[in-house]
């Protein structure tokens, strides 16, 4: 993977830097998100899949209506593997956004989990941790990649609440996810809202990956 700071080739004809795609990903999410409300099959009963789904379409529709003709691919349940000899997947995580021809690990990989504050559904905090932020630590996504994301769709309303929760599960499994830089606010992807940070070190690799999380409120 290049260094975040790098221009590497994306599509054609210009030089485009990652950490534009990532930013232009992030703004992409926020515009679709605003369509994937006003759809009525999409509420806090939806699971994940469906959601995802949801977004997954609205992106490219979204793309389309400014006329982004070429990366990120948007690939939803993707398959991901620890290395390039691997016959089967290790995972399949729902988005890669793919930014280069030349190369299937040029991607930003996104994960996606429902969350709450709220009973009954306290639980899946836990699993935005052991089932989300820990697949990326072992590797079993974005292998040897230095940024990936995690998408928290709200379905209580309450994200800050969710947010002290997740923070709490993030301290409570620390080692599991060898976290080594607390959560902070994130500043360097514009005027995105509701975006963090953490920073942890991935199974056999020796620099810092940085998981981004945003969250998106479903009505």
């Amino acid at each position: 993977m290049l260094p975040l700071d790098d221009s590497g080739a994306v599509g054609q004809p210009s030089f485009i830097k990652r950490y534009d795609i990532i930013a232009t990903v992030l703004d992409l999410i926020q515009a679709a998100w605003i369509k994937v409300c006003q759809k009525p099959e999409i509420n806090i009963q939806s699971d994940e899949d469906t959601i995802a789904g949801a977004l997954h379409n609205e992106m490219w529709a979204e793309k389309e209506r400014r006329g982004i003709h070429g990366p990120p691919r948007i690939e939803n349940e993707a398959a991901t593997r620890r290395s390039d000899k691997s016959l089967k997947p290790d995972g399949f995580i729902d988005f890669k956004m793919v930014y280069s021809c030349n190369s299937l690990e040029d991607y930003f990989g996104i994960e996606c989990k429902r969350v709450s504050s709220t009973e009954p559904n306290r639980y899946l905090a836990r699993k935005y941790v052991v089932e989300g932020v820990r697949r990326f630590v072992t590797g079993a996504y974005s292998i040897g990649h230095d940024y990936a994301a995690m998408l928290g769709f709200v379905i209580d309303g309450k994200v800050a609440e969710c947010i002290n929760l997740i923070c709490d599960r993030l301290n409570k499994y620390k080692n599991d996810i060898s976290l080594k830089e607390d959560w902070v606010d994130e500043q360097g992807f514009g005027t995105t809202r509701n975006i963090y940070r953490t920073r942890h070190i991935q199974d056999s690799q020796n620099d810092l990956m940085t998981i981004l999380h945003l969250f998106l409120v479903v009505n």
